[in-house]
């Protein structure tokens, strides 16, 4: 998997978002696994070859799930902003992306106490 651009793997990203939560809305099972696989993949690629200051405008995504998507993976440069569009996410109690919010919430939290 390359990508010429940010853009383009941003894009990409978001499309695997999308169907992975489209997967998960109408228990389409094989969708979703094959979604969530190809969207982790990207979310690597991005880390390792781009900077991810360049995904802050996800964060004003229309999707909740590809605004928490962005706000994980935008923890350790913009800790603050991620971790307030999480909270909001997740006080909103919107079925499939609340918990997920939270969960990384509190994964980012473990991590920082344990590298403390």
């Amino acid at each position: 998997m390359k990508f010429k651009n940010i853009e383009e793997a941003k894009k990409s990203l978001i499309e695997n978002i999308l169907m992975e939560y489209i997967g998960t809305l109408t228990n389409n099972d094989k969708l979703q696994e094959k979604s969530i696989k190809r969207a982790f993949k990207i979310d690597k690629y991005i880390k390792q070859n781009f900077d991810l200051r360049e995904l802050k405008d996800l964060l004003d995504h229309d999707c909740l799930k590809v605004k928490i998507w962005a706000a994980n993976m935008l923890l350790p440069v913009y800790e603050d902003i991620a971790l307030k569009v999480l909270n909001d996410v997740k006080e909103k109690e919107i079925r499939f992306c609340s918990y997920n919010a939270e969960m990384m919430i509190s994964n980012w939290n473990s991590e920082k106490t344990k590298n403390s």
